[in-house]
């Protein structure tokens, strides 16, 4: 069955949106939607689709709407297509501030529609291999370093960059946080551009986020510590790493070491895990049709957003004060 999705905002990240619904068949793109009328209708006839001129008129000729616009207009644009009916995918940050994203989550529950948010990194190949390799985080480590673009400094580093990691620590650590330490600077923007945070768990795990949109070079990695093994990923060269640490045999065939006179000596192997050569973009608008063809739950609703909001919101304030 075909849905018929509208593509609302065509800015950087909607142009990639539209090649990717264009090209996917179990989409059916009716058509787009930009302030820019100029760019609408340029978009809309290199791949042959309508531009709508308004978006009351996009929401009412599709089944879903796809929203790929700044973090401020999400909100209304969301709200408008709840309250007629239709399914929703939107980019993260849900909504700019924490109230506009409780709302939000209730009239999905009133409307019965499926709502996904765009936490893209969930489905990064690189994250999804090493899924089976967390065990327990006792300690994570992440580094999410980003040249100056001036797209998306309307919210600060961390609901711009570091949202993504918190949404991938939540997915991870099934706990209650227990307490957030945070410090930030501004460089060029009105909030920060640099962000270290602490976060702890009630479980004991504890996390190291930092986030900076004024760096020399693009990072993004991301390093989980279990209780006996190690797991590095690179989210930007889709790169896996695990390293496990266990008593050594007789008959061990990798590095052994000798940690001591009185304790037994260690293997430690190396694997690196199959990395498919997936679209992360791709694979969460698939998800979003899979969710309204099969009544289920998105992989990453409202609720998660909210979550990821939250600590976000006390990051911020613990920034502040």
């Amino acid at each position: 069955m075909q849905n018929k999705i509208a593509l609302i905002g065509l800015g950087y990240l909607g142009k990639i949106h539209l090649k990717l619904l264009f090209e996917n068949t179990d989409w059916r793109l009716v058509g787009v939607y930009d302030i820019d009328q100029n760019l609408s209708k340029q978009l809309a006839e290199h791949y042959n689709v309508k531009s709508f001129s308004s978006l009351y008129e996009a929401i009412e000729s599709s089944d879903a709407i796809d929203i790929v616009t700044p973090s401020n207009t999400h909100f209304d644009i969301a709200r408008q297509a709840i309250i007629a009916g239709k399914h929703v995918f939107i980019e993260k940050p849900l909504t700019a501030t924490l109230k506009e994203a409780k709302l939000l989550q209730n009239l999905v529950n009133e409307a019965s529609v499926c709502l996904q948010v765009g936490h893209v990194e969930r489905f990064n190949p690189a994250f999804t291999a090493a899924m089976p390799y967390f065990n327990n985080p006792r300690f994570i480590e992440v580094h999410r370093l980003a040249q100056y673009n001036p797209r998306g400094t309307d919210v600060s580093v961390v609901l711009d960059l570091m949202l993504h990691d918190i949404d991938l620590l939540l997915s991870i650590v099934p706990y209650n946080i227990k307490k957030v330490n945070a410090v930030g600077s501004k460089l060029v923007s009105h909030s920060p551009d640099i962000v270290n945070c602490r976060i702890e768990f009630e479980n004991g795990c504890v996390a190291n986020l930092t986030a900076n949109r004024m760096a020399f070079k693009n990072t993004r990695k991301f390093r989980v510590f279990n209780q006996d093994s190690f797991v590095s990923i690179n989210l930007l060269d889709k790169v896996t790493e695990a390293v496990k640490i266990q008593n050594a045999t007789l008959n061990s065939k990798n590095l052994v070491i000798d940690t001591g006179k009185y304790t037994p000596k260690k293997e430690i192997i190396f694997e690196h895990p199959i990395i498919l050569p997936t679209n992360a973009i791709k694979e969460e608008l698939l998800s979003f049709y899979n969710s309204i063809n099969s009544d289920k739950k998105t992989i990453i609703s409202a609720i998660d957003a909210i979550k990821a909001l939250e600590i976000a919101e006390e990051i911020e304030n613990n920034i502040k004060s």
